[in-house]
């Protein structure tokens, strides 16, 4: 028997373990609780703060937005699930590509979505490795980049950023020169988990100055964050006129509270996305999410509150870091990396002790945590607890 083959009993197990762990994630199923009212998973003797005992669980770990979705969107997906549901989503999926040609001022056929912004990484890089490419991109930086990259056996070069956690542009323009090849270069604009911006003049010299044979990866997902950075601009002026060398991707997931609709897209210009489409799926979004992007894109007031929340929500934690001599990098996003003066395994592990999720370690030196950004009222309590930490001198 196959490897890749599974037996129906084999299937239903991993099926009911799946649906078990996804209930105790979301809180909504029969996991173990301890008398501190936290799932047993969350419970670790000698570590849980008095304050914490009881108290709700806060995922800071995978830079969702905590506000969740706009209500418009919730009811316009739950609208779509009941009388629509049974119904491929095809003329749905062609409105809402129209409404983001129109957002982004380009013709539709030069927008192609994505069950989630990973998808369409995901189809850049099949493009790529199909046509014998190399991977090129800085380090640390979102990885699911590299990851499909070795899936594909696709040679990866990673370049570290600058001491400053900045992406080293030079550095990375001097690797990529040196392939004869096709070149891909992923680079996230602001970078995560850095948070830190790209020098405009850099790297748009770089771009429209490129050999034919690199490729421009350019991942936008926190643009509506790093849009209120005027240091910050986006190379989609580039893809208007016409910059053949260069996909940006985008993703609903951030300012719009929709990580869990998995709704995404790129664009580029014509010629490239023709090259590209061939490596995309076809019924790849849900009627639910492609209609709670729909009314995603109509919700403006929420767009404006789930940018205010975050800002008002990161005075709160740059407030309390300063307060406490924690050092961290300036971030145009919703998430902040920061030191912790101690194993990144330590400290994410009391505060999972406390029912509070962070991000892994994800920096080449130890001591420094990505953390998401939740609500302001989160953030409050995510102060207090970094202030009992300082007490036990854990950070």
């Amino acid at each position: 028997m196959s490897v890749f083959t599974k037996n129906n009993s084999g299937f239903q197990n991993q099926a009911q373990l799946t649906r078990r762990r996804l209930l105790a994630y979301l809180g909504a199923g029969t996991a173990a609780v301890t008398a501190s009212g936290f799932p047993a998973a969350y419970a670790d003797g000698g570590e849980l703060l008095p304050m914490r005992k009881g108290a709700a669980r806060m995922l800071l770990h995978f830079n969702e937005n905590s506000l969740g979705m706009s209500p418009k969107a919730t009811r316009a997906a739950q609208q779509v699930v009941a009388s629509a549901g049974n119904r491929y989503a095809d003329d749905a999926v062609a409105e809402l590509t129209v409404m983001l040609a129109a957002k982004h001022r380009v013709p539709a056929d030069w927008v192609v979505l994505g069950n989630g912004s990973t998808e369409v990484l995901k189809s850049i890089v099949t493009m790529a490795a199909n046509a014998g490419g190399t991977l090129v991109e800085p380090t640390p930086t979102f990885g699911a980049v590299q990851d499909y990259a070795k899936a594909e056996g696709m040679p990866v070069i990673p370049v570290l950023v600058n001491t400053d956690f900045t992406t080293n542009l030079g550095a990375l323009r001097q690797a990529a020169n040196q392939i004869k090849g096709p070149v891909l270069i992923n680079i996230c604009n602001p970078n995560n988990p850095t948070g830190t911006i790209c020098n405009d003049e850099a790297l748009r010299a770089w771009v429209t100055n490129a050999p034919k044979n690199q490729l421009f990866l350019l991942d936008e997902a926190y643009v509506d964050y790093a849009a209120l950075n005027p240091r910050y601009k986006s190379l989609l002026p580039l893809v208007r006129k016409g910059q053949e060398n260069l996909i940006i991707a985008r993703t609903f997931s951030k300012v719009y509270g929709m990580a869990g609709m998995r709704v995404g897209y790129g664009i580029a210009a014509p010629e490239t996305t023709a090259l590209l489409k061939p490596f995309t799926m076809s019924y790849n979004l849900s009627a639910a999410g492609v209609a709670a992007a729909m009314a995603s894109l109509e919700d403006t007031e929420f767009y404006e509150h789930s940018l205010n929340s975050n800002a008002e929500a990161k005075t709160t934690l740059v407030k309390a870091l300063d307060q406490l001599g924690l050092d961290y990098i300036p971030a145009s996003t919703n998430f902040l990396l920061h030191r912790i003066r101690g194993p990144v395994a330590d400290y994410q592990r009391r505060m999972k002790a406390n029912g509070i999720l962070v991000g892994r370690r994800m920096t080449a030196e130890d001591g420094w945590n990505r953390i998401s950004i939740g609500t302001p009222s989160e953030m409050k309590v995510f102060a207090k607890t970094l202030h009992a930490f300082r007490e036990k001198e854990w950070v």
